[in-house]
């Protein structure tokens, strides 16, 4: 059996190596016909200039240089983690070149990192979600609904709203689930209403070019305000219960809401001290629903969303893809 186990790290080892190696010739190639006067990229897109050379395909490249002990180093380090469920074997260079730049981070963090993004800036390589309409959607800086984006809302009785903030919308199953907490609290003397919900992404956009334009930087902006289409409040899932002020800490509702909203499948979305994975400001008024079962892992892990997201739902969803996929070769070789 150790064989077996010994056997098969070795050869997850030479995988990991000749990715890297790959890699490295691929990236040496593109740096050299790319020249010195490229701009970084930036999100999603690339601007080239019209009047750019075309590589001579006849030129002949340096080949690729073999890792040094150091690299080979990482890569057998790396392989030790491969059978993380949400090891991503394409993302090995990445996780390695993260490892170096934060050498005090154990792999498992790395790994959980690179799968959302962070090695990357915010609203840099940006990917546009499939999965809108789901409650688990994952919506943050790294990934954003379609501009034509529109949930299917309910509107909630004004009774479970904050007076004169106008109607209030949310999903069908997060709106019951906020009711149900309203009403519970309630029973307790607690008084937990809905300042602010769904929002969407024409609006936000308003929202966050006017809080540029009033004088504050982007980088303030964006650690408060989201960009139209990186907001959870355009799921309709997403509930702020005060408007943003730090006093609601001091509150009998904060104190039961922090420690039972879980239990109506309600999360706080951006926990504080994961302002560098979130990349806002600890908000202890937004609440997210994502179904009790999740809203309870959550909690109980002290993590967030983001961290929870990649490390177990996108991992099933990759799983149930690649089943599928081989249910369909299956069938059509049976035919």
């Amino acid at each position: 059996m150790e064989a077996g186990n010994t056997g098969k790290r070795l050869y997850k080892i030479v995988q990991i190596a000749l990715i890297f190696l790959l890699t490295a010739a691929v990236c040496g190639i593109v740096k050299e016909n790319r020249g010195s006067g490229d701009a970084k990229n930036e999100g999603n897109s690339r601007n080239y200039g019209q009047n750019a050379a075309v590589p001579d395909k006849r030129e002949k490249t340096n080949p690729p240089a073999v890792p040094s002990g150091e690299q080979l180093t990482a890569c057998s380090e790396l392989s030790l983690y491969s059978g993380l469920p949400y090891f991503i074997e394409e993302y090995s260079e990445r996780y390695i070149d993260y490892k170096r730049k934060n050498p005090d981070l154990p792999y498992e963090k790395v790994i959980t990192y690179v799968n959302i993004g962070l090695d990357y800036d915010f609203y840099e390589n940006v990917h546009v979600v499939e999965d809108g309409h789901e409650i688990t959607v994952l919506v943050n800086k790294y990934n954003k609904l379609d501009d034509d984006f529109t949930p299917e809302l309910t509107q909630l009785d004004q009774s479970v709203c904050v007076p004169g903030r106008g109607p209030q919308y949310l999903r069908r199953e997060a709106c019951e689930a906020f009711v149900k907490m309203h009403s519970d609290a309630k029973k307790l003397g607690l008084n937990i209403t809905a300042y602010g919900t769904y929002r969407s992404i024409k609006k936000q956009h308003e929202i966050w070019n006017n809080a540029v334009k009033s004088g504050r930087t982007v980088e303030e902006v964006d650690s408060l305000n989201a960009r139209g289409g990186h907001s959870e409040h355009h799921t309709g899932l997403a509930v702020d219960v005060i408007i943003n002020d730090y006093a609601v800490e001091q509150t009998e509702e904060f104190k039961w809401y922090s420690e039972n909203a879980h239990k109506y499948g309600f999360i706080i979305r951006y926990p504080k001290g994961k302002e560098h994975i979130t990349g806002y400001k600890y908000e202890p008024w937004h609440l997210r629903y994502v179904g009790p079962e999740i809203a309870k892992e959550v909690y109980e892990k002290g993590i967030t969303y983001d961290e929870y997201y990649v490390q177990a739902i996108q991992p099933a969803k990759n799983k149930n893809i690649t089943k599928q996929n081989k249910n369909i070769i299956d069938k059509n070789q049976s035919h």
